[in-house]
């Protein structure tokens, strides 16, 4: 099921941002190979958090991370060697046979192995090719290698996150990631559209930094409108919005955002203070920006004085978008997520069960899902090259020859201690 049902992608990413990208591609009903190494696999298959037995045992083995299991669900798994002639050979085969490859590798390293775009289209002309990297396929920086926090920072994203008194924060999320993820999910659909319209294939060219500086929507705009520098500002948006930020009550934290001014006489009557409703300090944005640090002070001591579940009621029955703070634990049982089917138990082999998070796209008549579980290192490599017309002969004396893995010839254990 899924509006992808059909679509055959082959997938040679790891780490966070591509698999963040296939996974979506997956749980819309896209079939998503992915390749990994015989020997180890995608990376991220030895990053935390572990499962407690496998922490206790000291004992890590190709899989038993939280993230690869999150991350990879819906896929399946081969194992093989790109630096051999007969692995490249398997990989060209392939290629033949799929809709998409999608990569996340350092520039030119799909080129360097021999299975790079020229290579795809010359044996699949309407094949649609992925590559989502740091900087881009081209400019001066293309090559360097980066990852989310040195994205951030280079964006202009982490200047723009934390109290202004303060060092910048990288965001408390791998948003760089997800969101360029999202980015190359969305660029595969819209060139699997225009596939469908042309017949034609394409490149798709996906860098972190640019999907990032995209979405740095503030500290750009107020530069390039007002000739203003903008920096952190906390929770707040006392330059744009106001009130909008996190209040401290008695017992906790309250988010509260207005984007319309219809909305400030009801947080007014919310906190208990109707009279500042018409107060000619306050009366309109522009004047609350003006008066900011009078006004901040203000509400502040309001919130301070009331506990966070009735001030919370009080905001929503008064028309005030409001959420209480919610830890992350807690979104587990929130009843809003379960009933949108946003939190999801899984069997997983490679680390058991779990809940994480669901598909968040709805769709009425051809709704995706979560089939499948996080797939053993080399899980489908035997199917899929029978599939492709190898015989078994031929895929025994690859995996005796190490060109490719399954679960039984490619683990390998290494213990906790040392490792980081």
């Amino acid at each position: 099921m899924g509006p992808l049902e059909g679509i055959t992608v082959l997938d040679f990413t790891q780490a966070y941002n591509g698999p963040y990208s296939t996974m979506n591609l997956a749980d819309n009903g896209a079939r998503v190979i992915k390749v990994e190494r015989p020997s180890g696999g995608d990376q991220s298959r030895y990053w935390g958090p572990h499962p407690a037995e496998a922490k206790r045992k000291k004992l890590l083995n190709n899989g038993c991370s939280g993230y690869y299991a999150v991350y990879n669900r819906n896929k399946e798994s081969i194992a093989v060697d790109l630096g051999t002639a007969d692995g490249k050979e398997i990989i060209r085969k392939l290629y033949k046979e799929v809709d998409v490859v999608l990569e996340n590798f350092k520039f030119g390293t799909m080129d360097k192995l021999g299975v790079g775009y020229d290579v795809a289209k010359k044996i699949n002309p309407e094949i649609i090719f992925v590559s989502a990297s740091g900087y881009g396929q081209n400019g001066p920086l293309c090559r360097k290698t980066a990852y989310d926090n040195v994205i951030e920072c280079m964006s202009g994203y982490m200047e723009m996150t934390g109290y202004p008194d303060r060092l910048p924060l990288r965001s408390g999320a791998s948003v760089g990631d997800s969101y360029t993820g999202c980015m190359a999910f969305l660029g595969t659909v819209l060139a699997l559209y225009k596939k469908k319209m042309t017949n034609k294939g394409s490149k798709v060219d996906v860098g972190m930094l640019d999907a990032m500086f995209a979405a740095n929507e503030d500290g750009v705009l107020t530069y390039s409108l007002l000739g203003e520098a903008a920096t952190r500002s906390a929770n707040a948006r006392p330059k744009q919005v106001v009130p909008y930020d996190t209040y401290m009550c008695a017992d906790g934290e309250i988010a509260v955002g207005i984007s319309e001014e219809s909305q400030y006489a009801g947080f007014c009557k919310a906190i208990g203070m109707p009279e500042l409703i018409d107060d000619p300090r306050f009366k309109t944005n522009d004047l609350r920006i003006s008066n900011y640090i009078e006004f901040d002070k203000t509400t502040k001591k309001a919130f301070a004085q009331k506990e966070k579940k009735s001030m919370l009621k009080s905001l929503i029955s008064n028309g005030v978008p409001a959420s209480e703070m919610l830890i992350p634990l807690e979104t587990l049982s929130n009843e809003h997520f379960i009933a949108r089917n946003m939190v999801m138990e899984l069997d997983d082999a490679n680390v058991g069960k779990y809940k994480t998070f669901g598909v968040p796209i709805k769709y009425s008549k051809t709704p995706g899902g979560i089939r499948r579980a996080s797939p053993l290192l080399g899980e489908d490599t035997v199917n899929v090259l029978e599939s492709i017309g190898y015989t078994r002969k031929a895929i025994d004396k690859y995996i005796e020859d190490r060109i490719i893995g399954t679960p039984q010839s490619s683990i390998k254990f290494f213990d906790f201690e040392g490792d980081g």
